[in-house]
This record gives C-alpha cells, structure tokens and sequence, in this order.
C-alpha cells in the first residue's frame, strides 16, 4: 500500500540505483534461459540471442517505466506500481 509521504532525497536515490540492478538481473536471467534452452535442444545461439533480447527489453522497459514516472513528478516514486 503507497504511502501518502513523500520520499526523502537518499529513498529517491535508492529507487533510482534498483534500476540499474533489475536491468542487469532482467539481462541476466534472458541470457541464463536462452543459454539452457539451448543445451537441451542443440540450437545454439538462437535462444540465447532470443532470450537476450527479451531480458534486454524488459530491462528498457523498466528503465523507461521509472523515468516516466519522474518526469510526471510523481510523489510516489518508481516504487509505486
């Protein structure tokens, strides 16, 4: 549930650097399922290259959601869904 106060200037900061962590994570993750994709059905690169691509959209995607959501000025910060 969102609070009604607003965050101080090190709870933006936080918010902002998880960015950077679910970016690498999202990456990570598509490069991880592709990889084993891959093993078990010998059609390497083709998963990973697909599953890369998927984990670096949605890593965009969640960079794109938090600065939307500063540049409205939302009290709420990037935490708020």
């Amino acid at each position: 549930m969102a609070s009604n106060r607003k965050k101080g200037p090190l709870g933006s900061a936080v918010a902002v650097m998880s960015v950077g962590i679910e970016m690498a994570i999202a990456i990570t993750v598509g490069y991880f399922i592709g990889n084993w994709i891959d093993g078990k059905l010998d059609t390497a690169p083709w998963f990973l290259l697909l599953f890369l691509a998927l984990g670096s959209a949605a890593a965009f995607r969640g960079l794109w959601r938090t600065a939307r959501k500063y540049w409205a000025g939302d009290d709420e910060g990037p935490g708020s869904v």
